[in-house]
């Protein structure tokens, strides 16, 4: 296995970790994740500050559980954001998070990103399950999800406020059988 602190590439993509990035990478990655589009749909919904942002980075140098990767196709193209959290290596799961740049005009860059989040877990790390947490009204998202072939496994219920109300949480999963991925 190689050192997930490394980059990994995959085809025409590179998966550039997030210690690894320089200023310009890492200001390009706070401002997506601030963005309105992306915010809405995070457990966290407030504004990141740049130290808040960089210190984060810096506290992965140490972190052997959780994994966030910057996505560069051709070189060139800044797709977006992946990640693995709570990382099992006995138990071989993890819960992924993934959002795609919104400023890209690739079609397919949420595939792509997938595509590459899937090659890490059940290539590189050989992981067997994948989980994920999605907002039930987040429906795009969960049907992308599905395309994907994660099913729903449970509801969080109520489990995040937001605008005055209670939201669920649909908790999918994949597991990486023969045929499956």
């Amino acid at each position: 296995m190689i050192s997930l602190n490394e980059n990994i590439v995959l085809n025409s993509m590179t998966a550039v970790n997030f210690v690894n990035l320089n200023s310009e990478q890492r200001n390009l990655v706070l401002k997506w994740r601030n963005d309105q589009s992306i915010r809405q749909w995070m457990y966290n919904t407030h504004i990141i500050q740049p130290d808040e942002h960089n210190q984060f980075i810096e506290s992965l140098k140490a972190d052997s559980k959780n994994y966030y990767w910057l996505v560069i196709a051709y070189n060139t193209e800044y797709l977006g954001v992946i990640n693995l959290n709570v990382i099992n290596i006995e138990n071989k799961n993890a819960y992924l998070g993934i959002y795609a740049n919104p400023e890209s005009q690739v079609k397919g860059k949420g595939t792509l990103l997938m595509q590459m989040l899937i090659h890490i877990a059940f290539t590189v790390l050989d992981l067997h399950t994948l989980k994920l947490e999605v907002l039930a009204t987040n429906e795009k998202a969960f049907a992308f999800y599905e395309k994907f072939g994660f099913t729903q496994e449970g509801i969080l219920r109520e489990f995040v406020f937001r605008d005055n109300k209670w939201i669920d949480v649909i908790i999918m999963g994949l597991t990486n059988t023969a045929g499956t991925v």
